[in-house]
Parts: C-alpha cells; sequence; structure tokens
C-alpha cells in the first residue's frame, strides 16, 4: 500500500488552532503547559544524541528558582543554551526569518553554552566517533557547502518551496555537511523548526524511540525524511492538546 500523502492544510489549520487555544490559558495554566512542553523538546533532542536526561537535570537547568552547580551537571550549560534556542525559535511566529548564512551561524551560536559562545569555527577535523554514519563534508568543503547551501536560499525554487518541505532541505543538507564538531544535530532541529513556527506549523519533536528511524532517514530520500517529520508534528500536536486538556481539568474551579 503507498504511503499517505501528507495534508499540509490540515497540519496548518490544527496548528493554529492549537496554538489559539494556548493563547487562552490564564498565566498559571500556560505556564505549566509551557515548562512541560519545554522539558520535553529538550529531552527528545538530547536523547535523538545519545544522552538520556533525568527530569530532574533538565528541571534544574531551566528553572530559574532552583539554585544548581553546574559542574555537577555534565549538560546543565547545553541544557541552558538550548532553552534559549527553544525561547528564541518559538518567539518567530509570524516574524519574518531571512534565510541566509548569519542566520545559521546566530542559531549555532546560541545553542552553545555560555563558556563556548566565542568557539564559532568550522570544524576541522574528520569525526570518528559520531551520532551520524553518512558520509559528511570534509573540513576543506565546509565553508564551499555551506555557501552553496546559502546561495540555494536565494533561488526561486526555495522561495517557492512549501515552508515543511524547505524546512526538512534545510535540517538534512546541515546534517550531510556537519559544519560544527558538536552541536550540529542540534542546529538543524532547531533551524527546521524555526522555519515551521515561522509559518504558525506546528514544531517537530523527533521521539527519542524513532532515533533509529531518523538516522536512517537522514541517510536516504527526502521523502523519508518529510514523513518523519510529518508524523512528529502530528504525534506532538495530540500530546500537547492531551496536555492541555489536562491543565484545563485540573485547574478549573468547582
Amino acid at each position: 500500500m503507498p504511503a499517505r500523502a501528507p495534508n499540509f492544510r490540515q497540519l496548518h489549520d490544527e496548528s493554529e488552532l492549537l496554538l489559539e487555544k494556548l493563547e487562552m490559558l490564564a498565566p498559571a495554566q500556560r505556564q505549566a503547559f509551557d515548562e512541560k512542553f519545554l522539558m520535553s523538546w529538550i529531552f527528545h533532542d538530547f536523547a535523538l544524541e545519545g544522552t538520556v536526561l533525568h527530569v530532574s537535570e533538565i528541571k534544574a537547568a531551566i528553572d530559574p528558582e532552583i539554585i544548581s552547580n553546574a559542574h555537577l551537571i555534565p549538560s546543565y550549560n547545553y541544557i541552558e543554551a538550548l532553552r534559549e534556542g527553544i525561547d528564541f525559535v518559538m518567539d518567530a511566529r509570524g516574524k519574518r526569518v531571512t534565510l541566509n548564512l548569519d542566520w545559521l551561524k546566530r542559531l549555532h551560536q546560541l545553542l552553545l553554552p555560555a563558556d563556548k559562545k566565542d568557539q564559532i569555527q568550522y570544524r576541522k577535523d574528520n569525526l570518528i566517533h559520531r551520532p551520524y554514519f553518512h558520509e559528511l563534508a570534509p573540513p576543506d568543503k565546509i565553508s564551499y557547502r555551506m555557501r552553496k547551501l546559502t546561495d540555494w536560499f536565494r533561488t526561486q525554487e526555495c522561495k517557492e518551496a512549501h515552508p515543511i518541505e524547505l524546512a526538512c532541505a534545510v535540517h538534512k543538507e546541515i546534517i550531510r555537511i556537519l559544519p560544527w564538531s558538536d552541536i550540529s544535530g542540534r542546529v538543524a532541529r532547531l533551524a527546521m523548526n524555526h522555519i515551521l513556527v515561522n509559518e504558525s506549523f506546528w514544531p517537530a519533536l523527533i521521539h527519542h524511540a524513532d532515533r533509529q528511524k531518523y538516522y536512517d532517514a537522514l541517510q536516504r530520500d527526502h521523502d523519508e525524511l518529510r514523513d518523519l517529520v510529518v508524523a512528529s508534528m502530528e504525534a506532538g500536536m495530540k500530546a500537547s492538546n492531551r496536555l492541555y486538556q489536562s491543565i484545563v481539568d485540573q485547574m478549573r474551579p468547582f
């Protein structure tokens, strides 16, 4: 049986409906939703890279009321940086996003820990131990490949692409280049979600249980990655609607 073609219009309508429902929540309700949503995003994004975080570790990094020693949590500064990147992306709804090299470098810098914000150089080595097993750009070709990608941003093909197709294409090409040694995957996913959120789509949070499917899709054709991204958006909206309803029910006056 052939795969079901994704209904982008329906996805957009469902995304906007969910976003409108969230905007009607009381401040305490919205805070409860945002905290759980943020923790889920951070958990799954780290798990895709092979780092499984405990809820207490994520909470310690994102909750300003918890005083924590960053030295006790190796990923603390990276969690904090991802939170900064997520906030940046979620605030982008309806704002103009200009796709260019500066945009990608900005996302990369956001995702760097506070003590590494100046380490923005491209990768200079051929990575041996890495989570992505496809053939990646050699260090001396990274700058050229990044210029090709950003040149493509100015083409008519790019300008006319549907946001979901565009987001997946940008994501996949960043992974194929792997321009930075440690967080290129995180930059690729954040760039993808920046494009989606800007167009009022729900972000695609790829579940950690789909890790192998995600890695396989990155090595195969565009449609396979797109279908996984669409499925992740659909699953994320279902989970978020359940969370929304549970918060409304818990805080409903009797």
